[in-house]
């Protein structure tokens, strides 16, 4: 049964700037249009068994409709909500709508990329972040996630909004979108803006998970989350991962 108190939350839309003119050397599929197109029912069906108690949620713009393959949110319309966004943009901008739900009336929300199926890592870290005091917190799973500007992935990130002091995360969606310069990399920018520039709240309320041992010191005092190994998993959710 959904939980309509918890949510995962992921942007969609057709890029209009090819990766290759943007970077992201390490990526040897950064040319592929339709990388992103192919995950889709992976990572819409896999949270509906890893996560069957969240809500799965994509904010799509409305030029993705035109492709063909969008007939697949029909298809899967019983595992995920399809929020249309009529926006306009020329590089990354609407990947900052998948934060909406930060202030909406959800209790946990996660944010995560439209490329990343769901994996036992990020389960133990949601549930180990769910049982914490901590109402942020980020997976750093790269050897390049460390300090500025790599503190806080935005695809890779999660929050506790009713538990975030209005000064920390603004009073609404569309005073922390005003904030968002217009480059490339916008969203993961912003969030670092303003979810990390009290360094005094971070150190109680920021949950941070380094992954795969990656031995990179975060670029602020903050909690580390130990213990992933005992948080216990389900038996028919352990088989997915497995």
């Amino acid at each position: 049964m959904l939980d309509k108190r918890k949510i995962i939350s992921y942007s969609f839309f057709e890029p209009l700037v090819s990766l290759p003119s943007l970077g992201r050397e390490w990526d040897v599929h950064r040319g592929a249009q339709l990388r992103y197109w192919y995950n889709i029912p992976a990572v819409i069906l896999g949270n509906s068994l890893t996560y069957p108690d969240y809500i799965t949620r994509m904010y799509v713009t409305s030029n993705v409709f035109r492709n063909p393959l969008s007939k697949i949110f029909d298809i899967l319309s019983d595992h995920v909500e399809i929020v249309e966004i009529d926006m306009e943009y020329s590089l990354t901008e609407p990947s900052i709508l998948r934060m909406k739900p930060v202030w909406e009336d959800f209790d946990i929300v996660h944010v995560k990329d439209i490329d990343s199926i769901p994996t036992e890592i990020e389960y133990r870290l949601s549930k180990s972040f769910e049982e914490s005091c901590c109402t942020m917190y980020t997976l750093r799973s790269h050897e390049g996630h460390w300090y500025l500007p790599a503190c806080m992935l935005a695809g890779l990130s999660g929050f506790k909004p009713k538990e975030i002091p209005e000064d920390i995360k603004l009073a609404s969606f569309d005073e922390y979108q005003q904030k968002a310069h217009k480059r490339y990399g916008c969203d993961q920018d912003l969030m670092i803006q303003v979810f990390c520039r009290d360094r005094t709240y971070l150190e109680e309320h920021f949950y941070d998970c380094e992954a795969y041992d990656k031995r990179r010191l975060q670029g602020f005092k903050c909690k580390s989350c130990t213990g992933l190994e005992k948080i216990n998993i389900e038996p028919e959710i352990q088989e997915v991962f497995d």
